[in-house]
């Protein structure tokens, strides 16, 4: 499937260049204690699971990203759109867990195929005919893709196209952009989340900084950070770079980043800088793969050496996997001299493979323009509003993929998306929580959803932000 340029044109957001009012910080602070404490009172259940967690789990959960103040909902079940939290609540859901549920959730085609080979196995300590079928449809659907290997996560699928840059190219270092989040391997923890200061060096320089104790300074000094959005400085830094320098990671989308999307031609010249430097480039498509069948490399015409995948093509279930080049890939082939090793009790597991099979059959090109075409309504929409509510706000959408962004303008780098109104977003997530609407400051669209579910998120907005 090509781009699309009707559903998914480039963004031009200067008509929402306007004159913006300030809201009532105090005010604003008053209504989110207000709906904190209403939360608070709907979600019983949930503060005593959580009460309950402290004395087993480090801060009562196991997945940091879950974890917000006061205490998280704890959900019972979900189906199609919804989910159901353990006090009753039904909540519209546009997170589908981090993006990774495109079908929704318990979709009929991934609950059947899972059924049906948890009473034939659920793991054997040998191959199956299933690991094939899903390396073929990963094969045919992602171009640059010719052969591929599975794994356990996106974090997996990280680590082990690092590992292998770095072997089939005798270099040790490698690139990411500042911001980017790539799961939680070690190279994955630099310049992740750091905060603005004369630490961060200058903007056409990033430094490396550790997003945590425990990465160690040689790791640190393995990592480069590149600025998004900035093909003069790239290019610099990686011909400065390139004599030690295995590969470039980069996230097309910058989903971890503030999701700050591409302009026109930045990855056709990385593409090029990396040709000209001998640097291999790697496509982190964890999430962006939902842009299109063919994900973001298909969508923006760039062919990159290595693509990490996970998420959607698991079905829901923990999968990943990475591909690319096939003298690339070599490298893993038992027989090869030298090779590289890569283990792992669930890799291929039959119940991940069957789960990902049926998600990817169901995901028709129709389907992909039908939810990709939700988005783009839901983002003409909210901005509308915004322009009516001269609220400092807009929304960006790609493919199936949005996020709300409380700034006057489209961010174009990590720098810019962090000067983002934390407070204006934690007013909106439990505004919306109250609303029967689970989303945090981006979502996406699933395919159980239609114009009804559209309406219900904008009608929400609209209703939340006239008390401004």
């Amino acid at each position: 499937m090509t781009r699309p340029g009707n559903l998914f044109a480039d963004l031009n957001l200067n008509s929402y260049k306007k004159r913006y009012h300030t809201v009532d910080r105090g005010r604003l602070k008053t209504q989110v204690d207000q709906l904190i404490q209403d939360y608070t009172k709907r979600n019983t259940h949930s503060k005593a699971l959580f009460d309950q967690a402290q004395s087993s789990l480090p801060g009562g959960n196991t997945r940091t990203g879950v974890y917000f103040s006061p205490f998280p909902i704890y959900l019972a079940r979900g189906d199609g759109p919804f989910i159901h939290d353990v006090d009753g609540n039904a909540l519209l859901d546009f997170m589908n867990n981090n993006t990774a549920l495109i079908l929704g959730h318990a979709h009929p085609a991934v609950v059947d195929a899972v059924r049906q080979q948890v009473s034939r196995g659920t793991g054997f300590n040998r191959p199956t005919e299933l690991e094939i079928v899903m390396a073929e449809l990963l094969c045919q659907r992602i171009a640059s893709v010719e052969t591929v290997r599975f794994c356990n996560s996106g974090t997996e699928a990280l680590i082990c196209a690092i590992r292998v840059a770095k072997g089939y190219t005798g270099k040790s270092k490698i690139a990411k952009f500042e911001g980017a989040y790539h799961g939680s391997g070690e190279y994955a923890q630099i310049s992740h989340v750091p905060t603005l200061g004369p630490d961060l060096g200058p903007a056409n320089r990033p430094a490396s900084v550790p997003s945590s104790p425990g990465v160690t300074d040689a790791i640190i000094n393995e990592v480069v950070v590149l600025p998004f959005n900035d093909s003069k400085s790239c290019e610099e830094i990686i011909q400065h770079e390139a004599d030690e320098l295995a590969a470039v990671v980069i996230d097309p989308i910058s989903t971890g980043a503030g999701f700050t999307l591409p302009l026109e031609n930045f990855l056709t010249h990385l593409r090029k800088i990396t040709e000209d430097a001998g640097v291999l480039l790697i496509f982190d498509e964890v999430i962006s793969l939902r842009i299109q069948s063919g994900g973001a490399q298909e969508y923006y015409g760039v062919r990159p050496d290595l693509t990490c995948m996970g998420k959607i093509i698991a079905g829901g279930l923990p999968g990943g996997a990475y591909g690319g080049r096939a003298d690339v890939m070599a490298l893993f082939d038992p027989l090869a001299k030298p090779r590289i090793a890569q283990a792992g009790t669930y890799n291929g597991n039959p119940l991940t493979m069957v789960a990902g099979i049926a998600t990817l059959k169901e995901m028709s090109e129709e389907r992909y323009l039908k939810i990709g075409k939700l988005a783009r309504q839901l983002e003409a929409e909210l901005n509308s509003i915004f322009l009516e509510s001269s609220i400092d706000a807009v929304c960006t959408s790609i493919g199936s993929l949005f996020k709300i962004h409380f700034l006057k303008e489209r961010p174009e780098n990590y720098r810019e998306a962090t000067q983002d109104d934390s407070l204006m977003h934690q007013w909106l997530f439990f505004w919306l929580m109250a609303e029967g609407i689970h989303l945090s400051q981006g979502g996406s669209i699933s395919t159980p959803m239609n114009d009804n579910h559209i309406d219900q998120l904008v009608d929400s907005v609209r209703r939340g932000l006239k008390q401004f």
